[in-house]
């Protein structure tokens, strides 16, 4: 459901996602955009290649190529779950992966995939009947993949090693063979993080100020804290996720049935009435790593109790991820319908436009919307949909010139020190070869205005 939902609503056209699909439908989708984000090259190539690859293949026009380049998008994370399958030997890792991917997918982080290999590669070490050189082949092999993924990643592989030496300190059964790899990995992701920063940095200054300016996001405490408190679905997501284990682990502190049905009817409520497009971005900072202490707690029991144990929460779990979806759909669906009122023809200035005036941009207020999202504003499209969703000022002009079949471009004026996608030079050498008056009309609209010189 959250993939139909998502592929029916063009769910990524409203975040980092637009910029990603339409490097793709422009043909040059390395030179445009992909280089700026080299270190993470096998999440950006599994995600959105094979959509590059078909828009190649068949020359898709702009509403089937992004319709396409979604199912290929939301195919992704099921295949990697094949894969953990396929190599685990048992279904605690490919349930926890398949768990946190309900929450991420909506925002095409690194992370999606990022987990999906690591997942895959604990599977491995945590097999006992593989060989010492298996694991070591297979910590190599794979932490030059996961390097490519997202620096996250190492601060993963520590957190399972700090959790797992502290099981075994209180006298819980966990393996020390995957703590020595688990602390090799993450002394490899560390070395190959550090030579792709310094190697092969941004040379968009636009992408290095907001890399800058959000890299602690995901070390910061009191920062995770705060998303947390603003989206209260997502602890109810957490708990439930962590609760197996917990008890699994005999821990001192436990949810009992009867407290992971409350903590799942707040869940329900809060996934109704309180999500939206910042839910997804400010799920990253916190899920993988409720995802390393849930799985280091399942692996501290027999796998057995945890997946008779977990059965129930994880139901609980995804029952709240699909009234989600269906909250948030409700929402993409609406502004989709206010971005058709004003289409027209042609390359539109919202912000100039006196004819159909757009709403202006509002401070972010989070109060009721918390609670009851519905009733934040006395005209909900304008006061909570149209803020919320419009929050990345760029992407306007991906989804309506998407969703119109190339025929409309709406979009904002940039402001100084705003993110700006493009880089001049290989837009305009992409406009040389451009075949198709939609894509040139696209190539020349970031050629005037969304790209750096």
């Amino acid at each position: 459901m959250i993939a139909l939902l998502g592929t029916l609503n063009n769910c990524l056209l409203v975040n980092d996602g637009a910029v990603l699909l339409s490097a793709g439908w422009l043909g040059n989708a390395w030179d445009l955009y992909l280089d700026q984000i080299t270190s993470r090259a096998v999440s950006t190539l599994l995600s959105f290649g094979p959509a590059w690859l078909a828009r190649w293949a068949f020359d898709l026009a702009p509403a089937d190529y992004v319709t396409v380049a979604h199912m290929l998008y939301f195919a992704v994370p099921p295949l990697l779950w094949m894969v953990i399958r396929a190599v685990e030997t048992h279904r605690i890792f490919s349930r926890l992966y398949l768990a946190i991917t309900l929450v991420l997918v909506y925002f095409p982080t690194e992370l999606i995939v990022g987990t999906g290999v690591w997942m895959i590669w604990m599977a491995l070490i945590a097999d006992p009947t593989r060989s010492r050189r298996q694991a070591m082949s297979a910590t190599l092999v794979l932490g030059l993949a996961i390097a490519f993924t997202h620096p996250l990643l190492a601060a993963m592989s520590l957190l399972y090693t700090v959790t797992g030496v502290g099981l075994l300190a209180i006298g819980r059964p966990f393996s020390r063979r995957t703590l020595g790899f688990a602390t090799a990995m993450t002394m490899l992701l560390l070395l190959i993080y550090v030579a792709t920063s310094t190697l092969l940095p941004p040379t968009n200054p636009t992408i290095l100020r907001a890399l800058t300016v959000n890299r602690y996001d995901y070390i910061n405490p009191i920062w995770m804290l705060v998303t947390v408190a603003l989206f209260p679905v997502l602890p109810a997501l957490w708990l439930l996720l962590i609760s197996p284990g917990l008890a699994t682990a005999r821990m001192r502190w436990h949810l009992s049935p009867r407290a992971e049905t409350i903590v799942a009817v707040l869940g329900l409520w809060f996934a109704a009435n309180g999500v939206s497009l910042l839910t997804w971005l400010f799920a990253r900072h916190t899920g993988v790593y409720v995802l390393t202490l849930a799985l280091t707690l399942a692996l501290a029991a027999p796998a057995s109790d945890w997946l008779t144990r977990a059965r129930r929460p994880l139901m609980l779990f995804a029952a709240i991820m699909t009234v989600a979806a269906c909250s948030y759909a409700v929402d993409l669906a609406l502004f989709n319908r206010f971005i058709e009122k004003h289409s027209g023809t042609g390359v539109v200035d919202v912000d100039a436009s006196t004819s159909s005036p757009w709403p202006p941009q509002r401070k972010a207020s989070f109060d009721t919307r918390i609670y009851f999202k519905w009733a934040a504003g006395d005209d909900y499209v304008r006061d909570v949909v149209v803020p919320d969703y419009d929050w990345y000022l760029v992407t306007l002009a991906f989804q309506s010139f998407f969703n119109s079949g190339g025929r409309t471009l709406l979009f904002h004026r940039i402001p100084i020190g705003g993110w700006i996608p493009f880089e001049c030079a290989p837009v305009e050498q992409t406009l040389k070869n451009a075949s198709g008056e939609a894509r040139r009309m696209f190539l020349r609209f970031l050629d005037e205005h969304y790209c750096v010189r």
